[in-house]
């Protein structure tokens, strides 16, 4: 049985479980399907047959009648019509089931994803759609920075984000920490503002063209109903780029005169190490790929060191410096001509928490 759960910020690439907008995975039926194996004597798999139409080309219709409501947005019917094949929202299927003669409880279809499952195995539906539920508490530290009369469509846009790394590192066989998703094309629709007060289901649709389990590019349509409406559409299609390809492409080309200062809350520490091993932390004011401008010494001015620069316990940045001068700026430090790699995990470091300032170091004069 399916019980309502969280997903891992790891999956979703977030740090903390504050940041999540989906929760409570299920699987879903599809609105239309071709079957090679229509017949079968699994009971609950005739049931769910039932809520089906089969036309003369075995084409598999879901039966959902059209629908009036005062609410805003698109009914379900409406949607079939619009789009070749996507997931039933469990929002549609409770109306839907409230209404049929053979009747499912809620165990037998709504909470258990193994019923569905062996359903859409009989019918060889390699595809599987997710059904998520929105979290929104009108609390998030982002999207909620001033109070909202609806759900901010920028919410949205997240909670599409988190879908796709949930249903690719879920239904493929790419694995986290070796991928990474490159988002090439957004396309989205809002038809109706999102309510606060009521559930949102986000349903994510697989429509990449590639067959397989290790796809190299995915476009999925993420889907937002309120009230069994549809509110809300987001297109996506995206490269999976393995993470050593990324690194490189993500690789920034910084100039030897450019200077960098630290951002005010960037997670970085800077030590400075003598000769005769004493040891100063020091705030950087300023680096570049040859130089660097630090706040004074603990121990006095040297004529050299050692630099060490840590970026939120993650990476480390290591070189011998030499004393330049010193003025109301701070001691300014020459580097050696780095290594390779020491100017990879510098460029790492730099990318991450600096922006370009207004200064350059020439001749040991500020410009």
């Amino acid at each position: 049985m399916i019980k309502s759960n969280m997903i891992s910020p790891a999956l979703l690439h977030k740090n903390s479980i504050d940041d999540v907008l989906i929760m409570n995975p299920r699987i879903v039926i599809p609105s239309k399907f071709v079957s090679e194996t229509p017949n079968t004597q699994h009971k609950m798999v005739q049931k769910i047959n039932s809520l089906y139409f089969r036309d003369s080309n075995n084409n598999n219709i879901f039966q959902f009648p059209p629908t009036i409501s005062i609410a805003t947005g698109i009914p379900f019917s409406s949607v079939m019509e619009k789009e070749e094949n996507i997931g039933v929202p469990y929002q549609v299927l409770k109306n839907v089931l409230n209404e049929k003669p053979i009747k499912f409880t809620q165990e037998e279809l709504i909470e258990d994803n193994e019923i569905i499952e062996i359903f859409l195995n009989h019918h060889k539906i390699t595809k599987r759609t997710t059904s998520l539920t929105f979290i929104n508490n009108a609390n998030h530290y982002f999207f909620y920075r001033k109070p909202h009369e609806h759900v901010p469509g920028i919410m949205f846009l997240e909670a599409a984000r988190q879908s796709i790394y949930y249903q690719l590192y879920t239904f493929s066989e790419h694995i986290l920490g070796e991928v990474t998703v490159s988002l090439s094309e957004l396309n989205a629709k809002f038809y109706s503002y999102g309510e606060l007060m009521y559930p949102i289901e986000i349903v994510v649709d697989d429509l990449t063209e590639e067959y397989g389990r290790l796809p190299k590019k995915v476009t999925y349509l993420i889907s937002f109903y309120q009230r069994g409406l549809l509110i809300a559409q987001i297109k996506t299609s995206a490269p999976i780029v393995p993470l050593e390809k990324f690194q490189v492409a993500r690789n920034a080309f910084l100039l030897d005169k450019e200077h960098f200062s630290p951002l005010k809350n960037t997670p970085i520490t800077a030590l400075i190490t003598s000769a005769n091993r004493v040891q100063s932390i020091v705030s950087l004011r300023e680096i570049s790929t040859t130089s660097c401008i630090t706040s004074s010494l603990e121990f006095g001015v040297v004529s050299d060191a050692m630099l060490t620069i840590i970026y939120d316990g993650k990476l480390c940045f290591h070189t011998p410096i030499y004393y330049l001068s010193m003025d109301e700026h701070g001691i300014k430090w020459s580097f050696e001509k780095l290594e390779f790699i020491q100017l990879e995990v510098l460029k790492e470091i730099i990318k991450r928490g600096f922006v370009v300032c207004k200064y350059e170091i020439r001749d040991n004069q500020y410009a």
